[in-house]
């Protein structure tokens, strides 16, 4: 019992520093993100500070919202929603809505063609996957013979790209590769990017994504699983502004994209800056992009395959014969660059809040209950008392309880139950004959 109960408190601690260094994720993520942006925004009225301290309130128990973020968007794009969310909350927090485990498999640049055949993707000439060296065919290779094909392949093509296959976030660790390279250069880069890496032939694009800068110019369409359906939430032109990579964190601006293809007025920056031209001249406002609506739809399409994952960010190339090219997917991707764009992430404000108050909650422990919070009630996850009769409390810390989950009395003295009429209990323990469950009536 002593054992028991010295077990009981340590778990009890750990889950309280656990839950204080996630929301600290969470908070310093979106902390960077305002400091980024913060001589760029806009002054709002009392009444738009008002609209989102309501929409933020009930989800106070464990985040605290900073309007600057949504005053931030909306300095951007012009477009007020009180409900946007900052890509820490959409990371660390969210990731109870959109993610799952085995996600980390189907982003890997190694296997996205594996499936999704129906879409050309950029061609893999060599690979490392877990640590295992591969030529355009799978052929396993050796680190040795990796770097001496890759400068055989150089040789022929001239220049190439290497870079990670997981986690390229802002173009991090992006390189290429040209036949002036020496051994040991290729050697680095190989070393630097195992154990996930792909080295690809170069992507020109179509003409009309062409704005006279040596890169590659990319559409974000950002795809939602709602109810069985695959919602598009929003799609955005990638831009480099000098670099050879387009992505927002390395420099590059996002131009909103209507679901015909038609650039919108402006693009934003992730400092905050808004652009109605790009710096080299070129104008957005009815620019058409061609084929965007069918890259739209390939991402739908590409979605309906992953219906557990609720929120993908797609990323696609129209090259220069007019052909849809899938480069990456990303779960989450940022949900800071589309919402610049006046795009809710999150489709709207309604299914926003939705979404929130089902999956921001907390997992906490007392010493007689592990359970969860959310922002209006709790459920009950597992009980870790002693009792063989137990009451189940209608009201715990401060919040109705809504449900006692399956697992609640697992391995527990447990033997009978007095639920209140307001509380659920999970269908396997309705019908565990081994436990007596009585309903207290509510009191008139």
């Amino acid at each position: 019992m002593l054992l028991k109960t010295i077990r009981r408190i340590i778990d009890v601690k750990n889950t309280s520093r656990n839950n204080k260094s996630r929301m600290a994720s969470c908070h310093r993520r979106d902390a960077y993100y305002v400091r980024e942006v913060a001589g760029n925004l806009k002054k709002v009225d009392a009444q738009k500070l008002r609209l989102i301290e309501d929409f933020w309130k009930p989800y106070k128990f464990c985040y605290k919202n900073n309007p600057k973020t949504q005053i931030a968007f909306y300095s951007q794009s012009g477009v007020f929603d009180p409900s946007l969310v900052g890509f820490g909350l959409h990371r660390y927090m969210l990731v109870q809505y959109w993610n799952n485990e085995i996600f980390s498999v189907f982003r890997n640049k190694n296997y996205t063609r594996l499936l999704f055949p129906f879409v050309k993707h950029p061609e893999n000439l060599a690979s490392c996957s877990y640590g295992i060296y591969y030529d355009r065919d799978f052929n396993h290779l050796t680190f040795e013979q990796t770097v001496r094909y890759i400068l055989t392949l150089l040789q022929q093509e001239h220049e190439l790209i290497i870079k990670p296959a997981l986690d390229s976030g802002s173009g991090s660790n992006i390189a290429f590769l040209t036949d002036l390279d020496k051994s040991d250069v290729i050697s680095d880069q190989v070393k630097k990017l195992s154990p996930h890496f792909v080295c690809q032939k170069i992507l020109k694009n179509h003409e009309s994504y062409r704005i006279g800068i040596n890169a590659v110019n990319t559409l974000r369409v950002v795809t939602l699983a709602v109810e069985g359906q695959i919602k598009l939430a929003g799609t955005v032109w990638r831009m480099s502004t000098g670099k050879r990579v387009d992505n927002w964190g390395a420099g590059g601006i996002l131009c909103p994209v209507s679901p015909e293809g038609i650039c919108g007025d402006f693009a934003t920056s992730g400092k905050g800056e808004v652009y109605h031209r790009h710096p080299n001249g070129f104008e957005f406002k009815g620019h058409k992009l061609y084929k965007a609506r069918e890259v739209i739809e390939t991402a739908i399409e590409c979605h309906k395959r992953l219906p557990q994952q609720k929120n993908i960010a797609w990323d696609f190339v129209v090259d220069e014969k007019g052909e849809i090219v899938l480069l990456e997917m990303n779960s989450p991707g940022g949900s800071e660059g589309i919402q610049s764009c006046g795009f809710n992430a999150y489709l709207n404000q309604n299914f926003a809040k939705n979404v929130f108050d089902n999956y921001i909650y907390l997992n906490k422990a007392t010493f007689s209950w592990n359970y969860r919070e959310f922002s209006d009630h709790v459920i009950l996850l597992k009980y870790f008392g002693f009792a063989r009769k137990l009451v189940i409390p209608s009201i715990f810390k401060g919040k109705p309880v809504k449900l006692v989950a399956a697992s609640a009395f697992h391995d527990t003295n447990v033997r009978e139950v007095m639920l209140p009429q307001q509380v659920s209990l999970a269908v396997s323990l309705i019908q565990n004959k081994s436990i007596k469950i009585t309903t207290i009536r509510n009191k008139k």
